[in-house]
Formats: C-alpha cells, sequence, structure tokens
C-alpha cells in the first residue's frame, strides 16, 4: 500500500500504520479484541506526535460518539494540525457483518482520508492482517462518502474550532478523572490535576 497522499497529516507514514497495527495486535493478543476501545493521535505542524489518548469505557452507542468527541477537544487545546483517529469496525455487505477491520481516519483542517485495514482472528488471539485487502481514499465532504456522517460532523466540527472550549489542563484533569488514558509525547509544560492518583 502506497501512504504518500497521507504524509501531510504525519511524518512518517508508514510507520504510523504500522505502529497502529502493532498496538492493535499486542492489545489483542493481552486482553481480547472486545476491550479495544477508540483512540486518538494528534500531530503537530510537522506531522510528529504531540499526544496520545484512549477512550474511557462507554455505555452504548451515543456515549461511544460522546468519548470520541470528549477526546477531540484536544485538537484545538493542543493547536493540533492533525489527528489521527482509531476504530475496531466490521465491514458489511448488504446489511450482514462479512469481517473486521480497524477504521483509520485522518483528518486536518483542509482534508481528511480514510484507510481501512482488514483483518482476521487467528488461533490464540493472534490477528491476521488482509494487507490485499486494505482501502485509501480521500473523503469527499460534498458526497460524505467515505466516513459515516457522525464521523464526518465530529471530523469537520473539531477541526475547525478556533478559539479552544477547554484549555488543555482542564481537559487533562477531566481526562484523568473519567478513566481516559493518554500519553504526552513532547513536554506539555501544563499543571492539572491528576484525579487518578498517577503521575504524568
Amino acid at each position: 500500500m502506497n501512504y504518500s497522499q497521507i504524509k501531510s497529516y504525519v511524518s512518517d507514514p508508514e510507520l504510523e500504520i504500522s505502529s497502529i497495527k502493532t498496538s492493535f495486535e499486542e492489545h489483542v493478543s493481552l486482553a481480547g479484541k472486545e476491550t479495544y476501545r477508540p483512540r486518538v493521535m494528534f500531530y503537530h505542524f510537522f506531522g510528529e506526535r504531540l499526544f496520545g489518548i484512549v477512550s474511557r469505557p462507554y455505555v452504548d452507542q451515543t456515549d461511544y460518539i460522546s468519548s470520541i468527541a470528549e477526546m477531540m477537544y484536544a485538537y484545538s487545546a493542543l493547536s493540533a494540525s492533525s489527528a489521527v483517529i482509531v476504530l475496531d469496525s466490521n465491514i458489511t455487505k448488504n446489511g450482514n457483518i462479512i469481517g473486521n477491520c480497524l477504521n483509520v481516519y485522518l483528518i486536518s483542517s483542509d482534508k481528511a482520508h480514510a484507510i481501512t485495514i482488514p483483518y482476521e482472528h487467528i488461533s490464540d488471539n493472534k490477528v491476521n492482517w488482509k494487507l490485499s485487502e486494505e482501502i485509501i481514499k480521500e473523503i469527499d465532504m460534498s458526497t460524505n462518502s467515505g466516513m459515516p456522517s457522525e464521523m464526518l460532523e465530529l471530523s469537520y466540527a473539531f477541526s475547525h474550532v478556533d478559539d479552544p472550549p477547554f484549555s488543555m489542563p482542564e481537559l487533562l484533569s477531566y481526562y484523568t478523572s473519567m478513566g481516559f488514558v493518554f500519553k504526552p509525547f513532547r513536554k506539555l509544560n501544563y499543571t492539572y490535576i491528576d484525579y487518578a492518583g498517577n503521575s504524568t
């Protein structure tokens, strides 16, 4: 797969996609697919990692979308240039589930791409990637092709916020209190209340 068309989001597209796959494989082998939750990585202008976050637990589809929205508030708070959202999903045909995939959405204020990475479970909680079925495409905003409408609206809204509704210290305190798991990749120099009692 040629990832050159997504180089505007991340500095090393091949490495990022490889890291996403490896992280998913490790999670499934240790904890099972059922515990994998949405995650978002934020990048600065040069496409290098700023901040990564994994969703809090959620109770239903509405709460699932809300948890992604809560993570996306960090986009404007960090003055990020781009973000990558990773979701474990199903492949459907004629309303029937025919397989599993990771949906990777790459967004910026200028454009968006979607990568579908099909996989199958094999023995001992292993993952087999169906590389020949991988698809990458630019999102057509006018026809909403390639991204579910709620994800398109969410991605567009949070990548076009001029004034952050929350500061990063406020978000970090909220994230720790709600059970999000996060990691700064650069020193953020923020003071915040860590309700989880962990040093981050």
